[in-house]
């Protein structure tokens, strides 16, 4: 009797572990379906939140060709409003599109032959970027410092120029080590690489530059905000004060100016000051280059997608694509 108690009991254990075991693979299976269905749920939002972000660029692509073959590109046109939101079922779609030529163009700086030193060989761009730099609080060794780190990088060459170039060498016996692109840039994040920021420098630099494919691109004065005054001031050649241009942005005309010499007489220089020919030709009333942001809330998920438009022959081309946050 004895005997059969202890194989009953033995039984009963081994038929509460049996239970165990199916209760553990049961509520294991169960937790691996439920994250399975919400991963799809997920994914079938996320994927849903896209192609209403395409759908709020291709509104984005249809505002920039209603102005693809005017003469000016100004902030008094609708591609400009900030107010744009669209209602859709479960959330809504906010639109915004900035001027990509309102901002110093970084890839401007681009040199096809090496320097040579003489006054007249220098870059306006240069000019341009030691200028605002400057108007920053910048000094003229941090802007040469970056303008030839910047050169080196988008130059199609291995072999450093100046005294601040740098190619393969440099960048590979760092700790942790990469190659330079060797071509334009593709976002102003990539001077993180090469321009060895110091303390601020990173955070006063970077609202004022972009990176547009491009090399020989204009600064659009009718489309650059009155906050960017040291930009424009830098344009001109420092021949006004940036409290002064910001008053000559402050009463740029609704329709935008017609044309630069318009700009150039709306500055009223005195006889004795004149703008540069060479920065003058760096400056522009229309605009090819734009971005573009459909941030859409759907469903309580968010999807974010910036896309990079260039008009050409008046058509509004997207040629690059980026999701969530751009750092």
């Amino acid at each position: 009797m004895m005997f059969r108690q202890k194989q009953d009991g033995a039984a009963l254990i081994m038929v509460l572990l049996i239970v165990a075991i199916m209760i553990v693979l049961a509520v294991g299976l169960t937790d691996g379906v439920r994250y399975s269905s919400q991963r799809l749920l997920n994914q079938r939002l996320m994927d849903q939140g896209y192609w209403y972000a395409l759908g709020g660029e291709r509104i984005a692509v249809f505002a920039l060709e209603d102005i693809a073959n005017d003469t000016v590109t100004a902030l008094n046109q609708d591609w400009a409003r900030e107010d744009i939101v669209f209602p859709i079922d479960g959330g809504s779609i906010a639109g915004l599109i900035t001027d990509e030529q309102a901002c110093f163009n970084m890839n401007s700086l681009y040199r096809a032959e090496p320097a040579t030193g003489a006054e007249e060989d220098v870059l306006a761009a240069e000019l341009v970027f030691t200028a605002l730099l400057e108007n920053l609080q910048i000094s003229p060794q941090r802007a040469e410092f970056i303008i030839g780190r910047t050169q080196d990088w988008i130059d199609d060459d291995f072999s450093p120029e100046g005294i601040y170039g740098a190619e393969d060498l440099s960048y590979t016996a760092l700790d942790y080590p990469y190659l330079p692109a060797n071509n334009l840039l593709e976002s102003v994040s990539e001077m993180a690489l090469y321009a060895e920021f110091e303390e601020d420098e990173k955070a006063l630099i970077t609202p004022y530059v972009c990176a547009v494919p491009a090399v020989n691109t204009v600064i659009n004065v009718n489309t650059l905000p009155i906050n960017k005054a040291a930009l424009l001031a830098a344009a001109i050649g420092n021949v006004l004060t940036v409290e002064q241009v910001k008053v000559v942005l402050e009463n740029r005309p609704e329709n935008g100016w017609a044309d630069v010499a318009s700009f150039v007489t709306a500055l009223e220089l005195p006889l004795s000051e004149t703008v540069p020919t060479k920065l003058l030709q760096g400056l522009g009333v229309k605009s090819q280059y734009f971005k573009g942001l459909a941030d859409v809330f759907y469903e309580q998920r968010q999807m974010r997608l910036f896309s990079r438009v260039v008009l050409k022959n008046g058509k509004a081309i997207v040629y690059a694509r980026e999701y969530g946050e751009v750092f």
